[in-house]
């Protein structure tokens, strides 16, 4: 199960809090949340103090919303770990 919300809205930047699970088809979801705040806002930070697990798919997905400058905050330190080896190679 994964949840996104809006907690924070300034002129340019929208916040989504993600929570759970980041896998499969929900790495889809969270990209298609991205994309729309992206239009509305021109930037986005992502939330993701509740991100209980990431799969194999949402790594390769965040890795490329972090090269394309989406901010990842509060991000557990093995699910940061993962993004880290992912962006190494």
């Amino acid at each position: 199960m994964l949840r996104i919300t809006r907690v924070e809205e300034s002129p340019g930047v929208a916040t989504l809090k993600v929570e759970g699970r980041i896998a499969a088809d929900w790495a889809g979801v969270l990209q298609e949340e991205v994309r729309r705040a992206l239009g509305e806002k021109g930037a986005v930070v992502l939330d993701f103090a509740e991100v209980r697990f990431v799969d194999r798919q949402g790594v390769e997905m965040l890795r490329q919303m972090r090269e394309a400058k989406i901010r990842i905050v509060n991000c557990p330190p093995l699910i940061e770990e993962l993004l880290a080896e992912a962006e190494a190679g």
